[in-house]
């Protein structure tokens, strides 16, 4: 009897005294607790705050930009930003996620700079110890400089809309580096030496052509005395055969020649 009753293995902590009927029953006991789940480790550490009253966990990298949380992010405009969440729901009740939004702020002031418009995901229904991946894409367009992106998920949770929150990530927006031989710049450039041509033009046809037009007119007015005075000269000095003349004609040629 003193050997059935003697402890081993899991059962070291019985005593030799212990009757093997209440050995046996522990024994059943410590079998049954090993074959339950452990629970999650976050509900057992998790005390209920009131910034965070319920136990979900939302965590995010941007896709192709960091590998760790730490790292700092920079943009340039015309960029999209795809944050890609895992959600964890460690309360004991099941919950759905309905959309994403946020803000960007300034990391000096914390004044709200742009609103991130809210779009809606799913819904993604997030079982007890459940996780789920989803995307949120955030187009770029800003004044350059650096931003905190404070994002936003919208869930049900025991028939209420709420809005949860997740760690800040740091930005920095840059301008993109244009080339000379992009097309755009190079249309522009096309259109702009257009408008200058242009306006060239007019100023010419307002000033330009009211400056030179009078020594055109008086060169021409030259010439045209020289070519009066020429002709004069060649009818003065033409000779003629008069002959033909009636002799009263000549006659007061001559006297006419004789006053002169």
């Amino acid at each position: 009897m003193s050997d059935l009753g003697k402890p081993s293995g899991a059962m070291s902590g019985v005593s030799k005294s212990t009757p093997l009927s209440l050995v046996i029953a522990l024994s059943k006991d410590i079998s049954l607790n090993l074959d339950e789940p452990v629970s999650d480790p976050s509900r057992r550490t998790f005390v209920p705050t009131e910034e965070k009253p319920f136990n979900f966990r939302i965590e995010y990298l941007i896709k192709d930009k960091q590998s760790v949380s730490s790292e700092l992010v920079p943009v340039t405009n015309g960029d999209t930003l795809s944050l890609e969440y895992e959600f964890t729901n460690g309360e004991l009740e099941d919950c759905t996620i309905v959309g994403v939004g946020g803000q960007l702020i300034s990391p000096v002031s914390g004044e709200v700079l742009y609103n991130v418009t809210a779009t809606n995901v799913g819904p993604l229904s997030v079982a007890q110890d459940e996780s789920i991946n989803f995307i949120q894409k955030i187009g770029i367009d800003l004044i350059p400089e650096s931003y905190l992106i404070v994002p936003a998920i919208y869930i049900v949770y025991a028939d209420q809309l709420m809005v949860l929150g997740s760690r800040n990530q740091l930005i920095t927006v840059e301008d993109p580096q244009i080339s000379i031989f992009n097309p755009k710049l190079l249309v522009l450039e096309v259109l702009l030496g257009g408008s200058l041509g242009y306006i060239v033009y007019l100023l010419y046809q307002t000033f330009g052509a009211s400056y030179f037009a009078p020594a055109k007119k008086e060169s021409k007015a030259k010439a045209t005395t020289t070519k009066t005075a020429s002709a004069s000269k060649t009818t003065g000095s033409k000779t003629y055969d008069s002959s033909w003349l009636p002799e009263t004609h000549l006659k007061t040629a001559k006297k006419t020649k004789k006053t002169i």
